[in-house]
């Protein structure tokens, strides 16, 4: 069981840096878009606001589809969860109460667990963390099998469902969601946010001519 818990632990750092930039190219999106909201000089037919906006949709609905499919060679969320289910006892009360011991909060520890546990006692129930992966698969149908039909290849058969880009935030904020608890779950270690804090003003670049 420890070999399991070592590669999920593994997998999560890998996870955990793919959602991470998934939450900072959405907000360098967002952030651009109400710069140009902001600025009626620049309020004007371009073919550069045409790339960034294919460049961003392609990038976030591909970084989603990664995170939803489940190959057996695939480190994603989604695969993750579903070994989760199938082995739920490598993931133990015993194991999460001793990553507490000797902290602040280690008399924390049983309630922190109670939330994955269930009607399990013992360790994580499956039955939880399926109504997760249920609910992420759900989240990111639409976005998938577009990403695969329109990105990924040029399928025949256009996609039943176009998303829209709060389709894509709503699945990203699940993802995020679903990264702090199984942090907590994984490591005993709560995550109070997911975008990372900028080190320099990166909107620097906006506040001279590009073009002298």
């Amino acid at each position: 069981m420890d070999n399991r818990f070592n590669k999920w632990n593994r997998w999560l750092d890998t996870i955990y840096s793919e959602i991470t930039n998934l939450s900072r190219y959405r907000n360098i999106f967002w952030e651009v878009q109400k710069i140009i909201e902001d600025n009626q000089k620049i309020q004007k037919p371009s073919a550069f606001y045409e790339f960034l906006g294919h460049s961003y949709v392609a990038y976030t609905l591909m970084g989603i589809r990664k995170q939803v499919k489940i190959h057996k060679d695939s480190i994603s969320f989604a695969r993750l969860l579903k070994e989760i289910i199938e082995t739920p006892e490598v993931l133990s009360r015993t194991r999460f109460v001793n990553r507490y011991k000797g902290s602040a909060i280690e008399h924390h520890a049983n309630k922190d667990f109670d939330q994955f546990s269930g009607n399990v006692i013992s360790h994580v129930d499956p039955s939880v963390v399926k109504k997760d992966l249920e609910n992420l698969m759900k989240k990111a149908k639409c976005l998938e099998e577009y990403a695969d039909k329109r990105i990924a290849h040029l399928d025949k058969k256009f996609p039943k469902t176009i998303p829209t880009y709060k389709d894509a935030d709503d699945c990203i904020d699940f993802l995020e969601e679903l990264m702090k608890r199984y942090f907590l779950l994984i490591r005993g270690e709560a995550l109070s946010d997911i975008l990372p804090s900028y080190l320099y003003d990166w909107k620097a670049i906006f506040k001279y001519p590009w073009i002298p």
